[in-house]
């Protein structure tokens, strides 16, 4: 179905039933990542941003790992281009307030639905991007009382008849199909289309910057992806970290 919707670099996919992580498993191979493609039912230690921990229902959920090896070498901006995939097949799929948060989370109705966790390596030279993705299809209330962060799945989005494989295919063809236009054309076209999903531009919020936790307002991104804020009348630019909710402005 991949070849069949042009996509002919992504090849060997790998199924496991459980895994400790897709991301550590391609990572631990010894040849080229790019193409090889990593899918899971259950990571016994799955992985977000900042050391956080994935939970996730075993067999519930969709759940894999992509390798690429970009021309132009590993760019901040490309976890936001994977976000704006994953958003794109989400929205046409019907999924109510499909939105983005910097740098690698998907909400809907202000809670989060998917993330995204980009690792690299260098082997022969070359820079190789592992992409994973984590997307809640029909979580178990039970396994997710550790999450501290609100969370929604697409059977309470009324997705429930969702066909994972499906899914799958529509993510990655999306998925391919904005990595070539990053390729090809820079972020900026998708630096538009990313912020046309923004949850959170002209809120307030909070953020690390130069090792001081301070409070602005999200004004954008800039040309690399990083988050804009206002602050005192001064723009600064925040490429890393973690940001968080204060409030919207009136």
């Amino acid at each position: 179905m991949l070849r069949e919707n042009g996509v002919s670099w992504v090849k060997r996919p790998e199924y496991f039933e459980s895994i400790t992580s897709s991301n550590d498993y391609l990572l631990g191979l010894s040849e080229s990542l790019h193409g090889r493609l990593c899918i899971c039912d259950y990571q016994t230690r799955g992985k977000g941003r900042l050391g956080k921990q994935w939970h996730s229902s075993a067999g519930a959920n969709l759940m894999f790992s992509l390798g690429w090896v970009p021309k132009a070498g590993v760019s901040s901006e490309i976890s936001l281009v994977v976000g704006v995939a994953l958003a794109d097949v989400l929205k046409q799929l019907g999924v109510a307030d499909v939105a983005l948060k910097w740098p690698n989370d998907v909400q809907s109705a202000g809670r989060k639905l998917a993330g995204v966790l980009l690792e690299s390596r260098i082997l022969g030279g070359r820079a190789e991007l592992v992409i994973g993705v984590g997307l809640n299809v029909r979580h178990k209330l039970d396994d997710m009382r550790a999450v501290e962060q609100p969370w929604i799945d697409l059977v309470q989005l009324g997705l429930g008849d969702i066909n994972r494989q499906q899914l799958l295919i529509s993510i990655l063809i999306s998925l391919v199909q904005r990595l070539a236009q990053l390729e090809a054309l820079g972020f900026g076209p998708i630096r538009k289309d990313w912020l046309a999903y923004h949850a959170y531009q002209d809120a307030i919020m909070r953020y690390q910057y130069q090792g001081e936790e301070r409070i602005g307002k999200v004004v954008g991104l800039d040309e690399t992806g990083a988050l804009m804020f206002e602050r005192d009348g001064k723009c600064v630019a925040v490429s890393s970290g973690d940001v968080s909710y204060v409030r919207a402005v009136s």
